[in-house]
């Protein structure tokens, strides 16, 4: 039954969306800024600011509930792939709708293969450890995200002097280059402030929709499933969209391959050290769908573009996961 708690729940949501689509619109422009202040690629910082500020929630969420509750650690396990299969899926689905992305020739050759190669890892670990989550996986995985940081600043120092090679010769051919950057500061405060409003709109509107999904009596696990995983993943949903709006697909590709190497590599890895777990086969399941996107869409962006059709090609895949974790949590 409605009642003025839940106008006040709908209020708070449509509030929380405002919050997010503003505050991604600065987010990305600060990051954009800070690009051009460091001399280094929009991929190079959606790769890394981007992608680390974005998966903030998934990150607070997962390690807070191994800390706090380790005989549910197991769920973090749950949550990381199903926001990595939601990241591909979804999130690239509606940004490829909206604005065809193209992918960059570096993309395709030095970060894709680390994100294939971090989605066939985990189900591999946990299959040699026979179905469980040890702590000597955590240190493996961890050690990837170590390779994958290190392997990420050398393409920046590299791409860094390839960008200030052009500079000087587009000012010795006097050419017009791109706008002039913010301030340091101003695309600091930019960014910081645009990330604080996104993950500040992301948790108003994880609580708004529960508290609505609550109103009409939907169970506590599929609200979870839901309504979280997805309230969770609004940051990187609005920044890739607002990204690819503005023309700087690179950034909003960089963010969702960053982001699920950030949840894989360093939340997961830092969570089977705080408390390692038992893998179940559903566990198991949604590991290997999200190697199976992972290879999907490596497959399209290896046509050097996503376009409306593969983005709704993504949209369809997601739609038949969702049903079927839906129909998994009814039977059980």
């Amino acid at each position: 039954m409605i009642n003025l708690y839940m106008l006040l729940a709908a209020a708070g949501l449509a509030v929380s969306f405002v919050l997010l689509v503003k505050g991604a619109d600065y987010f990305v422009e600060g990051c954009v800024s800070i690009a051009k202040l460091l001399k280094v690629p929009n991929l190079i910082i959606g790769l890394t600011i981007v992608a680390m500020g974005t998966s903030a929630p998934e990150a607070a969420v997962s390690i807070s509930g191994a800390v706090t509750d380790p005989s549910d650690a197991g769920i973090t396990l749950g949550n990381l792939l199903g926001s990595n299969l939601l990241n591909i899926l979804l999130i690239l689905g509606v940004s490829a709708v909206i604005v065809p992305m193209s992918a960059d020739r570096s993309l395709l050759k030095k970060d894709f293969p680390l994100l294939l190669g971090s989605a066939i890892l985990v189900p591999l670990l946990f299959y040699v450890f026979g179905y469980r989550g040890t702590r000597l996986a955590g240190v493996i995985v961890l050690a990837f995200f170590a390779v994958f940081m290190v392997w990420t600043i050398m393409n920046a120092l590299s791409s860094r002097k390839r960008v200030q090679m052009a500079e000087m010769i587009a000012d010795d051919c006097d050419e017009v280059t791109d706008d002039e950057p913010m301030s340091r500061l101003k695309s600091i405060l930019y960014a910081v402030c645009g990330l604080a409003v996104v993950i500040g709109g992301g948790q108003l509107a994880v609580y708004c929709a529960k508290y609505i999904a609550r109103g009409f009596g939907i169970s506590e696990s599929l609200i979870g499933l839901t309504v979280v995983a997805l309230g969770t993943s609004l940051p990187e949903l609005i920044t890739s969209v607002v990204a690819a709006r503005k023309g700087n697909s690179d950034l909003a590709l960089g963010n969702v391959i960053g982001s699920n190497l950030f949840n894989i590599l360093f939340v997961l890895g830092l969570s089977l050290l705080i408390s390692p777990f038992s893998v179940t086969m559903d566990n198991m399941f949604d590991a290997l769908a999200v190697l199976a996107s992972t290879i999907l869409c490596y497959a399209f962006a290896a046509t050097k573009k996503i376009g409306r059709v593969k983005g709704l090609i993504f949209l369809l895949c997601y739609g038949v996961y969702l049903t079927y974790i839906i129909m998994r949590d009814v039977v059980l």
